[in-house]
Protein backbone atom coordinates (compact mmCIF):
# COMPACT_ATOMS: atom_id res chain seq x y z
CA UNK A 1 0.00 0.00 0.00
CA UNK A 2 1.98 2.93 -1.12
CA UNK A 3 1.11 6.66 -2.26
CA UNK A 4 -1.39 7.19 -0.28
CA UNK A 5 -1.74 10.99 -0.10
CA UNK A 6 -4.86 11.59 2.57
CA UNK A 7 -4.38 10.08 5.31
CA UNK A 8 -7.45 10.59 8.36
CA UNK A 9 -6.75 10.34 12.08
CA UNK A 10 -9.46 9.67 14.87
CA UNK A 11 -8.14 11.30 18.21
CA UNK A 12 -10.05 10.61 21.73
CA UNK A 13 -8.12 12.75 23.99
CA UNK A 14 -6.88 16.53 24.21
CA UNK A 15 -3.71 15.18 25.78
CA UNK A 16 -3.07 12.82 22.76
CA UNK A 17 -4.01 15.92 20.08
CA UNK A 18 -1.28 18.25 21.46
CA UNK A 19 1.50 15.81 21.15
CA UNK A 20 0.88 15.23 17.20
CA UNK A 21 0.48 19.38 16.91
CA UNK A 22 3.38 20.17 18.44
CA UNK A 23 5.44 17.44 16.18
CA UNK A 24 3.41 18.46 13.24
CA UNK A 25 3.95 21.72 12.62
CA UNK A 26 1.56 25.02 12.03
CA UNK A 27 -1.36 22.87 10.91
CA UNK A 28 -2.51 24.31 7.39
CA UNK A 29 -5.85 24.97 7.93
CA UNK A 30 -9.15 23.39 10.60
CA UNK A 31 -12.77 22.84 10.35
CA UNK A 32 -15.52 22.53 12.17
CA UNK A 33 -18.34 19.94 11.43
CA UNK A 34 -20.90 20.44 14.65
CA UNK A 35 -18.90 19.06 17.48
CA UNK A 36 -16.47 17.89 15.22
CA UNK A 37 -13.38 19.47 14.73
CA UNK A 38 -10.67 18.74 11.99
CA UNK A 39 -6.96 20.06 11.64
CA UNK A 40 -5.05 19.82 8.55
CA UNK A 41 -1.40 18.95 8.20
CA UNK A 42 1.02 18.61 5.30
CA UNK A 43 3.97 15.86 5.84
CA UNK A 44 6.16 14.65 3.60
CA UNK A 45 3.75 14.95 0.65
CA UNK A 46 0.17 13.85 2.33
CA UNK A 47 -1.91 15.43 4.07
CA UNK A 48 -3.18 14.34 6.97
CA UNK A 49 -6.52 15.35 8.54
CA UNK A 50 -7.35 14.58 12.44
CA UNK A 51 -10.69 14.44 14.04
CA UNK A 52 -11.19 15.30 17.73
CA UNK A 53 -13.59 12.67 17.87
CA UNK A 54 -14.31 12.82 21.77
CA UNK A 55 -14.94 9.87 24.05
CA UNK A 56 -17.48 7.27 22.80
CA UNK A 57 -18.51 4.67 19.83
CA UNK A 58 -21.04 7.17 18.64
CA UNK A 59 -18.51 9.95 18.13
CA UNK A 60 -15.58 7.90 16.71
CA UNK A 61 -18.01 6.60 14.58
CA UNK A 62 -19.32 9.67 13.42
CA UNK A 63 -15.42 11.27 13.17
CA UNK A 64 -14.33 8.10 11.15
CA UNK A 65 -17.01 8.20 8.56
CA UNK A 66 -16.81 12.75 8.19
CA UNK A 67 -13.21 12.06 7.45
CA UNK A 68 -14.14 9.33 5.00
CA UNK A 69 -16.78 11.45 3.27
CA UNK A 70 -15.55 15.18 3.83
CA UNK A 71 -12.12 14.60 3.30
CA UNK A 72 -12.17 11.37 0.87
CA UNK A 73 -9.14 10.09 3.26
CA UNK A 74 -7.40 6.69 1.96
CA UNK A 75 -6.65 5.28 4.96
CA UNK A 76 -7.82 5.85 8.95
CA UNK A 77 -4.85 5.87 11.59
CA UNK A 78 -6.18 5.62 15.26
CA UNK A 79 -4.11 6.64 17.88
CA UNK A 80 -5.60 5.79 21.55
CA UNK A 81 -4.89 4.80 25.49
CA UNK A 82 -6.68 1.42 26.68
CA UNK A 83 -7.09 -0.16 29.97
CA UNK A 84 -5.19 -3.44 29.86
CA UNK A 85 -7.30 -6.80 31.00
CA UNK A 86 -3.95 -9.10 30.90
CA UNK A 87 -1.53 -9.70 32.95
CA UNK A 88 1.06 -9.74 30.24
CA UNK A 89 -0.07 -5.66 29.44
CA UNK A 90 1.77 -3.16 31.58
CA UNK A 91 0.88 0.14 31.73
CA UNK A 92 2.86 2.06 29.07
CA UNK A 93 2.89 -0.44 26.49
CA UNK A 94 2.08 -0.11 23.05
CA UNK A 95 -0.26 -2.88 20.62
CA UNK A 96 -1.59 -3.15 17.61
CA UNK A 97 -5.47 -4.32 17.75
CA UNK A 98 -6.09 -7.47 15.41
CA UNK A 99 -9.37 -7.86 16.94
CA UNK A 100 -12.66 -5.94 17.52
CA UNK A 101 -15.90 -6.97 19.89
CA UNK A 102 -18.31 -4.26 21.05
CA UNK A 103 -19.43 -5.80 24.22
CA UNK A 104 -21.64 -3.22 24.74
CA UNK A 105 -23.85 -4.25 21.71
CA UNK A 106 -26.44 -7.21 22.40
CA UNK A 107 -30.05 -8.17 20.63
CA UNK A 108 -31.19 -9.76 23.80
CA UNK A 109 -30.34 -8.56 27.85
CA UNK A 110 -31.43 -11.95 29.24
CA UNK A 111 -29.30 -14.29 26.95
CA UNK A 112 -25.84 -13.20 27.98
CA UNK A 113 -24.83 -15.04 25.21
CA UNK A 114 -26.27 -13.19 22.22
CA UNK A 115 -23.62 -9.84 23.76
CA UNK A 116 -21.84 -8.43 21.29
CA UNK A 117 -23.38 -10.41 18.49
CA UNK A 118 -24.74 -8.74 15.62
CA UNK A 119 -27.38 -10.11 13.37
CA UNK A 120 -25.18 -10.42 10.43
CA UNK A 121 -22.88 -12.20 12.41
CA UNK A 122 -24.56 -14.65 14.90
CA UNK A 123 -22.04 -16.70 15.04
CA UNK A 124 -18.81 -15.08 16.83
CA UNK A 125 -18.79 -11.87 18.58
CA UNK A 126 -15.10 -10.82 17.05
CA UNK A 127 -14.27 -8.67 14.13
CA UNK A 128 -11.23 -8.75 12.48
CA UNK A 129 -8.69 -5.55 11.65
CA UNK A 130 -7.24 -5.03 8.57
CA UNK A 131 -4.39 -7.65 8.31
CA UNK A 132 -2.47 -5.94 5.73
CA UNK A 133 -2.50 -2.34 8.02
CA UNK A 134 -0.61 -4.68 10.81
CA UNK A 135 1.52 -6.38 8.36
CA UNK A 136 2.74 -2.68 7.14
CA UNK A 137 2.78 -1.47 10.70
CA UNK A 138 5.12 -4.46 12.17
CA UNK A 139 7.43 -3.79 9.52
CA UNK A 140 7.63 -0.10 9.14
CA UNK A 141 7.12 0.41 12.84
CA UNK A 142 8.33 -2.38 14.92
CA UNK A 143 7.13 -5.62 16.15
CA UNK A 144 4.53 -5.33 18.95
CA UNK A 145 1.92 -7.62 20.28
CA UNK A 146 -1.46 -7.82 18.19
CA UNK A 147 -4.34 -8.45 20.56
CA UNK A 148 -8.02 -8.42 21.06
CA UNK A 149 -9.93 -5.36 22.07
CA UNK A 150 -13.31 -4.98 23.99
CA UNK A 151 -14.96 -1.29 23.23
CA UNK A 152 -17.83 -0.19 24.36
CA UNK A 153 -19.26 3.40 26.22
CA UNK A 154 -18.28 2.50 29.49
CA UNK A 155 -15.13 3.29 31.01
CA UNK A 156 -13.52 0.16 32.61
CA UNK A 157 -13.58 0.86 36.41
CA UNK A 158 -15.62 -2.09 37.84
CA UNK A 159 -13.66 -5.28 38.74
CA UNK A 160 -17.00 -7.50 37.57
CA UNK A 161 -17.20 -5.50 34.07
CA UNK A 162 -13.14 -5.97 33.85
CA UNK A 163 -13.68 -10.00 35.02
CA UNK A 164 -16.73 -10.61 32.33
CA UNK A 165 -15.12 -8.75 29.73
CA UNK A 166 -11.92 -11.11 30.03
CA UNK A 167 -13.90 -14.59 30.64
CA UNK A 168 -16.35 -13.82 28.08
CA UNK A 169 -14.95 -11.90 25.65
CA UNK A 170 -11.88 -12.63 25.93
CA UNK A 171 -10.60 -9.37 25.87
CA UNK A 172 -6.87 -8.34 26.81
CA UNK A 173 -7.05 -4.36 26.44
CA UNK A 174 -10.54 -2.19 26.15
CA UNK A 175 -11.25 1.59 25.30
CA UNK A 176 -14.36 3.34 24.55
CA UNK A 177 -13.98 4.00 20.63
CA UNK A 178 -12.62 0.94 18.44
CA UNK A 179 -16.10 -0.82 17.65
CA UNK A 180 -17.06 2.65 16.13
CA UNK A 181 -14.20 3.22 13.81
CA UNK A 182 -14.25 -0.66 12.67
CA UNK A 183 -17.87 -0.39 11.70
CA UNK A 184 -17.36 2.97 9.83
CA UNK A 185 -14.15 1.84 7.65
CA UNK A 186 -16.24 -1.52 7.47
CA UNK A 187 -19.13 0.25 5.77
CA UNK A 188 -16.96 2.29 3.46
CA UNK A 189 -14.21 -0.43 2.56
CA UNK A 190 -11.34 1.75 4.24
CA UNK A 191 -8.31 0.16 5.49
CA UNK A 192 -7.37 1.22 9.21
CA UNK A 193 -4.80 0.76 11.63
CA UNK A 194 -5.49 1.42 15.54
CA UNK A 195 -2.11 1.20 17.66
CA UNK A 196 -3.19 1.42 21.86
CA UNK A 197 -0.84 2.21 24.63
CA UNK A 198 -2.03 0.77 27.84
CA UNK A 199 -2.74 3.73 30.24
CA UNK A 200 -4.55 1.41 33.31
CA UNK A 201 -5.18 -1.84 34.60
CA UNK A 202 -9.35 -1.89 33.76
CA UNK A 203 -9.97 -2.04 37.46
CA UNK A 204 -11.17 -0.15 40.41
CA UNK A 205 -7.84 1.93 40.38
CA UNK A 206 -8.13 2.98 36.63
CA UNK A 207 -8.73 6.71 36.75
CA UNK A 208 -5.70 7.30 39.32
CA UNK A 209 -3.89 4.92 36.73
CA UNK A 210 -5.26 6.56 33.71
CA UNK A 211 -4.22 10.41 35.07
CA UNK A 212 -0.74 8.98 35.65
CA UNK A 213 -0.03 7.25 32.45
CA UNK A 214 -1.52 8.76 30.00
CA UNK A 215 1.86 10.54 29.05
CA UNK A 216 3.87 6.68 29.09
CA UNK A 217 2.43 5.84 25.82
CA UNK A 218 1.19 8.96 23.82
CA UNK A 219 4.75 9.40 22.82
CA UNK A 220 5.45 6.04 20.96
CA UNK A 221 2.13 7.71 18.06
CA UNK A 222 4.20 10.50 16.79
CA UNK A 223 7.33 8.49 15.79
CA UNK A 224 4.88 5.64 14.85
CA UNK A 225 2.84 8.26 12.46
CA UNK A 226 6.11 9.47 10.92
CA UNK A 227 7.16 5.90 9.77
CA UNK A 228 4.08 5.05 8.83
CA UNK A 229 3.79 8.15 7.00
CA UNK A 230 6.80 7.94 5.43
CA UNK A 231 5.74 4.62 4.04
CA UNK A 232 2.90 5.56 2.59
CA UNK A 233 3.11 8.69 0.97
Amino acid sequence: MKNVKRIGMVVALIEEQEYVIKNFGKPIKKYEFGQIKVTEFNYNGCKLFMADSGVGEISAALSTQMLILQFNVDVILNFGVVGSLSSDLNCGGVVYVGEIVHHDFTTSYKNKDMAGKYLFQMDSFVFEADKNMIEIAQKVIGKKKVVRIVSGDKFVDDNDLRDWLINHFGGEICDMESAGIYFACRNHGVPFLMIKAVSDSADENANEDFSATIDAGVTFYVDAIKKLLDYLC
